[in-house]
């Protein structure tokens, strides 16, 4: 389940970059029950135009960013479940911008504060608003806070000399943690950590070789160990870890550089190569969604299921999407793209655990739209797109559908 951290596709990034710097089967039919749900843009300051969703927690909280009109930066925001409005996310003193990376089901927020990039502080904020600069190593330039946990700890990286990084966390004091990487490497980055404290993410040697990632968790002392490989998969990056410890990333084959397997950790340390694809989120059963390569180029909508079994889902009239979340009870959200045209204009959608598929309703900006998260209590956050007469995306606003 996307609960601490929100990833948004290079398909959908690029097509609001541009703007922002200016800019299969058939469907199975939907439940009479799918009809209660409706969407609600989620309100920004006055002056701004643009709004993304980065988290989404168990009581419906989100976190995000907006932009202001004639800005060239993000602004960091909270909508509070079961409260009107929204707080703002401010930057350190002294700095122009802020953005979240994650949030926690008690509410700890993670991000960044900056001037330019990549000159970025690690923050977390209170529940006020106010930021907490993360304490990088002496010599650093800047860093990255990916993930926090339900007691406020903290992990991420720094950049260091010659294009190397090192994974830090981070105790809900402030104080810091270089955590160690595996012998041989030099660099590393941390990017979930679970309610025990457990890490993850991977370790490298930056040699300028190219050569693989290695898998790694960190245990709650700081301790690093090696995730095992399938057989015939050279090096791994792990993006997340659940509460109860299955560990979700991308692995490479022997003689590729791309990192296009999805690979599932079992919380005994098993681990399975799920096949070829990009892959976005692993709930606690172990199941994982994304977008499968297989069959097809641009991806198919898809399940790797807990079993070893891919389940391609249905994707109503049109040429591909992506699956971006999962929540434990086997719900599932992402959208699809158009088979021609532009790229930005979307379709959100649901999948229920039986595989049906219910196209998410539209905003009042329109239908176009793409759906990020869900939780357990089947809230589901996301975007919708605006567009002008020609049907061109101008605006993109983070958005919740709910019963």
């Amino acid at each position: 389940m996307a609960r601490f951290r929100v990833r948004r596709p290079a398909s959908l990034a690029a097509a609001a970059t541009a703007l922002l710097l200016l800019g299969s089967a058939p469907a199975a039919v939907a439940e009479p029950s799918d009809r209660q749900l409706t969407s609600r843009l989620l309100p920004i300051p006055p002056g701004g135009i643009h709004s993304f969703v980065k988290g989404l927690n168990s009581s419906g909280t989100v976190v995000g960013d907006y932009y202001v009109e004639g800005s060239d930066g993000p602004l960091g925001i909270r909508w509070n479940a079961g409260r009107p409005g929204y707080s703002r996310l401010a930057p350190l003193p002294g700095e122009k911008f802020s953005r979240t990376t994650a949030l926690s089901d008690r509410g700890w927020v993670v991000g960044l504060s900056f001037d330019t990039q990549p000159n970025s502080h690690p923050v977390r904020w209170r529940s006020d608003g106010v930021p907490t600069r993360l304490a990088l190593p002496d010599g650093s330039g800047n860093g990255n806070a990916s993930a926090v946990n339900n007691a406020g700890v903290a992990v991420g990286d720094a950049s260091v000399e010659n294009n190397r990084s090192r994974p830090l966390r981070w105790q809900s004091d402030g104080s810091r943690t270089d955590l160690p990487v595996l012998p041989g490497d030099d660099s590393g980055t941390a990017t979930s950590i679970n309610r025990a404290g457990t890490a993850v993410g991977w370790t490298e040697k930056r040699d300028g070789t190219d050569g693989p990632a290695h898998p790694v968790r960190w245990n709650a002392a700081g301790a690093v160990s090696a995730l095992p490989l399938p057989a015939g998969i050279v090096g791994a990056r792990t993006s997340q870890i659940t509460d109860n410890g299955v560990v979700f990333g991308h692995g490479r084959r022997a003689g590729s550089t791309a990192y296009d397997r999805v690979l599932v950790w079992a919380a005994d340390g098993t681990v399975r190569d799920a096949g070829r694809g990009r892959g976005y989120d692993v709930n606690r059963a172990g199941t994982a969604v994304g977008a499968s390569l297989e069959d097809n180029p641009n991806g198919d909508t898809a399940r790797w299921n807990a079993d070893g079994t891919r389940t391609v889902l249905a994707n109503p009239a049109e040429a591909a999407g992506e699956v971006l979340a999962i929540n434990n009870r086997g719900a599932a959200v992402g959208y699809a793209w158009p088979p021609a045209g532009n790229p930005a204009l979307d379709k959100a959608l649901l999948w229920k655990p039986d595989g049906t598929v219910v196209p998410l309703p539209p905003s009042s900006l329109g239908p176009y739209a793409a759906a990020f998260a869900i939780n357990d209590a089947g809230v589901i956050t996301g975007f919708s797109v605006g567009t002008d007469g020609a049907g061109n995306a101008t605006t993109w606003r983070a958005t919740v559908w709910k019963r």
